[in-house]
């Protein structure tokens, strides 16, 4: 296959987006090279800006090479097709791609690179006769048909990869199955959606038989793409009046936060209407008996008591027979304040001022899910707001009771109660910090001491196996000896565009490898074991890891690196071992990677204050506590041992007029800066608690206990903390550890493990 040009047209990506176009294209690619139908998912979240992954996904095709040509089949429920098409039109402009309907399709095959979108719920109708309804799926007289095409497609030597976008019940249907399978037999299908209904075994995923891309939902929050909280039934009890029913109470509170959001935006001289959504409850597609007298209830009460009407233009109404206002709905400055709709529109629909959700529900489905208000969760401008307020979406709904799904999406950022600040606070302003974590996706530095990890846990090394007992060690599952290492090594790779992460393709031979050949073998597994990491930024990482740990475990310091890439590159043995420890090392890495923190970094400074109010989960819960700052007080049940015993302490303390239990990564809390060991890079370090004391002095206290006690982590967080303090008279307090004796916190400068060491001092509340 020749490679095609790429087009000039650019699109900005997110640090999100960048990986998982990656790891789609990676798997994608390896998909094609094999035999028979597979199947690639790409999980990612309403808001996530699916289309623009999959059209960047498009556009980075083109810059590979590929087993064979390609024509595209998109698939969409109802009218979700001319959305996707014209969405995809805006990012591929002058790219190698043409985008056509089915119907509009001229030629007897797709051609190469050609896009063909099809309205899915249309073209799986049959009649009473168990024909195909649909023209395009029959023989006719021109012979212009969706069977036809595919054949004169696959004859002319091109596959076809299909894209499923957001599948859902329609996929599944018999007729559908029968067209995938039957008529279309495509040699890819690729689903996008934020809840995939076409689900690979586990086994063909960590075989390389199927693919499954997944975008989190806390890391498209992170770049600011969507709401950082989902706030359900915010302050609902203000509404509570005799005269009212519980569904007025609901359309109250939320006309009321709308009119607290609007003063917001404008404060922030930001010109955004935000959007009420009032969901009717009935399941069913067309306007149900139910629905239409809630319909009659919602409309007179908004009438009445907030003047929203059709007829001014504030009301839009969006139902299966009737359809008001709706032009225009979606800019962020219209002046519909409220839509009425049922869930049909959930899917596809794209508004973001939307931020507020009304759900009149059946008392059957009480359980709330992330894909449940995706409506809502968009940033108008994709991008977070000063105030923490604008970047939270909220619900109201007329459910006795409210069950969060079990999820981590979901019993993350869904809060259901509320407590607020005391009245009686006097501010205190401390100095605060909040990092925004930028990501180019390559490994960093950081990924040497896990890879040493994984390589002494593998060979049983510990830090007294240096030199030759290492070198034991490891000798029993490698092959160390030059006559060992004459064994297949990766020879003839095809490197397809290394500087972008892509897939690298290679076979093996048996021969001894002259060493002028070894390096550039050894920089060639680096790059193959760096994916899904960009190779360029990453490969060296890989080889520098290597190189020390033998150096360091195995005594080959000062010996040549060729002897090194030698025990890699020549022995299958070997390369399946390595391939293992820096698979492992490679996990643990992704795990920490959020955490750090690129050169371009951005620190926001400002000054702190226990929050007015703040919204806690499931994972919370409510205790009756002396001395706390909020009411009611809500703490983790998670909490450590540590943490319950500090919390006592302050509680009983006479001399404590408040404490707050401080929470993480959100400028609602507190944070201060420290230098991360490891990485060397800046990080937010949030204390457990902020104490105020009757004397005036406010603490700073953060709990430590076992390993994290004595981690270099924790020395550097109580070294930042220190210099904090001293810079403030008001303030005291540090590392908190305790043992059988009693608590002792660190006031010194610099951290020492022993707690019987200089800067040790009971703890005395």
């Amino acid at each position: 296959m020749k490679f095609i040009e790429k087009s000039s047209h650019s699109m900005e990506l997110r640090n999100y987006q960048k990986r998982a176009v990656d790891s789609l294209l990676l798997q994608t690619k390896k998909l094609l090279a094999k035999d028979g139908e597979k199947v690639c998912v790409l999980k990612a979240p309403t808001g996530s800006g699916k289309t623009i992954m999959v059209a960047d996904f498009f556009q980075q095709l083109t810059n590979e090479s590929t087993p064979q040509d390609l024509a595209f089949i998109w698939i969409s429920s109802n009218d979700l097709h001319s959305q996707s098409k014209d969405k995809l039109a805006s990012y591929l402009t002058d790219s190698v791609y043409t985008l056509s309907f089915l119907e509009d399709v001229q030629d007897t095959a797709f051609k190469q690179n050609q896009i063909v979108f099809v309205n899915w719920h249309s073209l799986t109708k049959k009649n009473r006769e168990g024909e195909w309804a649909n023209v395009l799926m029959r023989d006719n007289e021109s012979d212009r048909n969706l069977p036809t095409f595919v054949r004169n497609t696959k004859q002319a030597g091109r596959e076809i990869v299909l894209i499923v976008d957001e599948s859902h019940y329609h996929y599944w249907s018999k007729q559908s199955q029968e067209l995938v399978h039957d008529v279309i037999a495509p040699k890819l299908t690729i689903e996008v959606s934020a809840t995939p209904t076409i689900e690979p075994e586990a086994s063909d995923v960590a075989t390389g038989n199927a693919g499954y891309v997944v975008v989190e939902y806390a890391d498209v929050v992170n770049e600011g793409m969507i709401k950082t909280d989902i706030i359900i039934n915010k302050e609902i009890g203000e509404y509570r009046d005799l005269k009212n029913t519980v569904d007025e109470a609901i359309i109250d509170a939320a006309i009321a936060q709308q009119k607290v959001l609007l003063g917001l935006y404008g404060s922030d001289s930001v010109s955004i209407r935000p959007l009420v959504l009032i969901q009717l409850p009935s399941e069913s597609a067309s306007t149900s008996a139910l629905d239409q007298s809630k319909l009659e209830v919602i409309e007179t009460h908004l009438s009445d008591t907030h003047g929203i009407t059709v007829d001014n233009g504030r009301l839009a109404v969006w139902l299966s027979d009737r359809k008001d206002n709706l032009e225009n709905i979606t800019l962020n400055d219209s002046q519909v304040d409220v839509l009425i709709f049922k869930q049909a529109i959930a899917i596809g629909w794209d508004c973001p001022r939307a931020q507020i959700l009304v759900m009149f529900r059946e008392i059957k489905n009480p359980t709330f899910e992330i894909q449940t208000v995706g409506r809502i969760l968009r940033m108008p401008e994709a991008r977070h707001y000063e105030n923490p307020e604008l970047n939270q979406a909220f619900v109201y709904t007329n459910l006795g009771e409210i069950k969060i799904a079990t999820d981590d999406d979901s019993q993350r950022f869904f809060n259901v109660h509320p407590a607020h600040r005391e009245a009686s606070y006097a501010p205190i302003s401390l100095p605060s910090i909040y990092l925004s974590r930028l990501d180019y996706g390559d490994i960093t530095l950081a990924f040497r001491k896990l890879f040493f990890e994984a390589a002494n846990t593998r060979f049983e090394i510990t830090s007294d196996d240096l030199g030759d007992a290492g070198y034991k060690k490891a000798d029993k599952l490698l092959e160390l000896y030059f006559d060992e290492l004459t064994k297949p090594i990766i020879s003839n790779a095809v490197i397809s565009n290394i500087d972008g992460a892509r897939d690298i393709i290679g076979e093996t031979v048996e021969f001894t490898v002259p060493e002028a050949d070894l390096k550039q073998k050894f920089e060639q597994y680096a790059k193959i074991m760096s994916l899904p990491f960009a190779p360029v930024r990453s490969h060296t990482k890989i080889q520098q890891a290597i190189y020390d740990w033998f150096d360091n475990f195995l005594g080959y310091r000062g010996k040549s690196r060729a002897e090194i890439q030698r025990v890699i590159v020549c022995s299958e043995v070997n390369q399946k071992i390595f391939t293992e420890i820096i698979n492992t090392a490679k996990e643990r890495f992704e795990e920490l990677r959020k955490l750090e923190l690129s050169e371009k970094q951005r620190v926001k400074k400002y000054e702190w204050d226990v929050p007015q109010v703040d919204y806690f989960n499931e994972n919370y819960e409510r205790v009756d506590i002396a001395n706390y700052v909020m009411t009611p007080c809500y703490l983790n049940k998670k909490r450590s041992r540590p943490e319950q015993e500090f919390e006592k302490a302050i509680s009983g303390s006479d001399t404590v007029s408040w404490w707050y239990k401080n929470r993480e990564a959100k400028e609602t809390y507190f944070a201060i800066p420290y230098n991360d060991p490891d990485s060397g890079v800046l990080r937010s370090f949030y204390p457990d608690y902020i104490v105020q004391f009757k004397d005036g002095s406010i603490g700073i206290y953060d709990t430590k206990s076992g390993m994290t006690a004595t981690s270099a982590e924790t020395a550097a967080k109580s070294d930042a903390l220190q210099a904090f303090i001293s810079a403030d008279k008001r303030l005291r307090g540090g590392i908190v550890v305790s043992d059988r004796t009693g608590s002792f916190v660190f006031t010194g400068e610099q951290y020492s493990v022993d707690i019987q060491a200089k800067g040790w001092q009971r703890m005395e509340m």
